[in-house]
């Protein structure tokens, strides 16, 4: 059964975002897996090189992080209990504990094939993840396998209506957007492809190149309520915050290219730039996927 597995942290709002991956994986019939990775200070360089870790508070501190975890489980499912719509989908809601770092522990929840999404909490515009501080946040954008939603805080998920995509033309996007679209669809919300362009309008081969993607998606893409349209902004990551500060879309989808072993500590990516701030929910596509992960 494909499932959604959620980071969790035990904050409030990592369990608002639990909420609202229960209610996304009813829409989609898809099961939830509530996933956290707990620290010891052997994870921690400088306390390791200082601090021999006894085995039974290792014990201890993963018992506690496993109760808190069964806890969060326990409340998701008896919600699931609360005014039941008759033969309407419930998801199953299963929980899993791992010691080290999360980008570390990562490979663990992948092993799962089931795995079709991984979501994980912000604290909204403006900052990041409550467990993925700065470079930690890059590098899981950069080392994941599966399709990432971030959701702001205090999001609330209501059935999508207005999907952004956002794309610099290149021609493997149309087999993530046809992924995409099967979610629209399941809406019946609007889909609509954005490319951030200068403010000139972009010189011949980028016409050249519009031209080529647009006649692709039409011949590949198969869901009708799907438009493009360029933005006009020498910059990319600002043209794309600013559509969604004026325009509001319910979801924002990007394919993320990881940056070059030196751009990684030199600069984001334009992905990277915008899950540090924007107030919309963000599904990121890693690039390249052997096989695009639909819904």
């Amino acid at each position: 059964m494909r499932t959604i597995g959620v980071l969790v942290d035990f904050s409030a709002r990592s369990e608002q975002v639990a909420r609202y991956a229960l209610q996304l994986a009813k829409s989609i019939h898809a099961d939830l897996l509530l996933f956290n990775a707990f620290l010891v200070p052997s994870n921690i360089p400088m306390a390791a090189a200082q601090v021999a870790w006894p085995l039974h508070e290792y014990e201890e501190i993963k018992t506690d992080s496993e109760k808190s975890l069964q806890i969060l489980c326990n409340r998701l499912k008896h919600g699931l209990k609360d005014r039941p719509v008759p033969g309407a989908f419930l998801p199953r809601v299963t929980c899993q504990c791992v010691e080290g770092p999360l980008v570390n522990a990562l490979g663990v929840l992948e092993d799962n094939r089931d795995i079709v999404l991984l979501v994980a909490g912000t604290h909204g515009a403006g900052a990041m993840t409550t467990f993925l501080l700065g470079n930690n946040c890059r590098e899981l954008i950069d080392k994941t396998t599966r399709p990432l939603l971030l959701v702001p805080e205090n999001t609330k998920f209501g059935n999508p209506e207005h999907i952004f995509f956002a794309t610099d033309l290149h021609r493997n996007d149309i087999q993530y957007i046809n992924a995409v679209a099967g979610l629209a669809e399941k809406f019946t919300a609007r889909l609509e492809i954005v490319n951030v362009i200068p403010e000139d309008g972009g010189d011949k081969q980028h016409r050249l190149d519009e031209n080529a993607f647009m006649q692709e998606m039409v011949l590949k893409v198969r869901y009708r309520r799907v438009s493009f349209r360029n933005r006009h902004n020498p910059n990319i990551t600002k043209g794309i915050a600013q559509l969604l500060l004026h325009e509001k879309p319910d979801l924002l989808f990007m394919v993320h290219r990881k940056s070059s072993f030196f751009d990684f500590f030199l600069k984001s990516s334009v992905t990277q730039n915008i899950a540090s701030r924007t107030a919309v929910p963000l599904l990121i596509y890693p690039y390249p996927m052997p096989v695009v992960l639909a819904f």
